[in-house]
């Protein structure tokens, strides 16, 4: 395997002798065993107004080096954004999430990878994602018949960029009847969360009156789950249309089961549902809305929520 290695100075040396004498950079590369890349990407990079000097690139390369270097120490050299980042590191925000946030609400600039730098030197990776949710995912099956009752599937959904395109789907529990039923609003990433004694039909319409009431709901899609099998009803309920994944392609509505993945890291499948309590709800609704997500520009769920039904467009 070929090892590649920074320029020394005799060799920047020999590249403005060379330079000087007017050769071409494959002869200055034949004759330092170099790619022809490399002697220009030297020379492209460390020459100051145009004209090479061997002391001044050394200079420029030494710099560049000490600011790579500095940039992965940011952390660790402020003591704001040490508070900062494990601050948010307890609540589980990852270190994409808290660079983003930091360059969107405080205009600094702190990558990702200096954070990362900064969770090994500390040992905190105990608060990394994949140190505390080790869920694995199930098998997928592929084979499937669409229902013929004249409901409409997700290739006829249009969804335009506005709020009020929500999916929506259940956490069940073994050890009892009781169920979450999560939505999750496709613009903003809101989520909601309630808690069902079971899943009977008017039990499920009852619930979906109760988390809209005062909401904007445009369109509704839902998986083939028995409890939807009255979506017609549903439907004239709740004056919207409703879309039906296809069977066993849970992913087609990625952005609840993206949410419901989240939930379990808090409510495992093994827990009863019955059990948990209004503060726990209260707790995961509140790391799932109230840290910045990637995809809307690192802003918080529910502020954004808030911002775009305050002053709509």
């Amino acid at each position: 395997m070929k090892k590649y290695k920074h320029l020394s100075f005799e060799e920047r040396f020999t590249i403005e002798k060379l330079i000087k004498r007017k050769r071409s950079l494959r002869e200055i590369a034949v004759v330092l065993g170099r790619s022809p890349n490399t002697i220009s990407y030297e020379l492209r990079k460390n020459s100051v107004k145009g004209i090479y000097s061997s002391k001044k690139a050394r200079y420029k390369a030494y710099y560049k080096r000490w600011r790579s270097k500095r940039g992965c120490l940011k952390v660790s050299m402020s003591r704001f954004l040490t508070k900062f980042v494990e601050k948010h590191l307890v609540k589980r925000w990852s270190p994409k999430q808290i660079s983003g946030y930091l360059k969107e609400t405080h205009g600094i600039t702190c990558s990702d990878k200096a954070i990362y730098k900064y969770v090994r030197s500390r040992c905190l990776e105990r608060y990394l994602f994949w140190s505390w949710n080790r869920k694995k995912s199930g098998r997928k099956r592929y084979c499937y018949n669409n229902i013929k009752d004249q409901r409409k599937y997700i290739e006829d959904r249009v969804v335009l960029d506005e709020i009020g395109h929500l999916e929506a789907d259940f956490i069940v529990s073994r050890e009892s009847k009781y169920s979450f039923l999560v939505v999750v609003d496709k613009l903003t990433k809101l989520t909601s969360i309630k808690k069902i004694p079971n899943r009977k039909h008017e039990t499920v319409s009852h619930a979906f009156c109760e988390m809209f009431k005062g909401k904007v709901l445009k369109t509704l899609t839902l998986d083939n789950d028995i409890s939807f099998a009255h979506w017609k009803q549903l439907e004239r309920r709740l004056k919207t249309k409703i879309y039906f994944t296809h069977p066993y392609h849970s992913w087609e509505k990625g952005l609840v089961e993206n949410a419901n993945r989240w939930i379990r890291c808090f409510v495992p499948k093994k827990r009863d549902i019955a059990s948990v309590t209004q503060k726990e709800l209260e707790e995961i609704l509140s790391f799932l809305n109230n840290r910045p997500r990637e995809i809307i520009r690192f802003r918080k769920p529910a502020v954004y929520y808030k911002q775009l039904t305050e002053c709509p467009t």
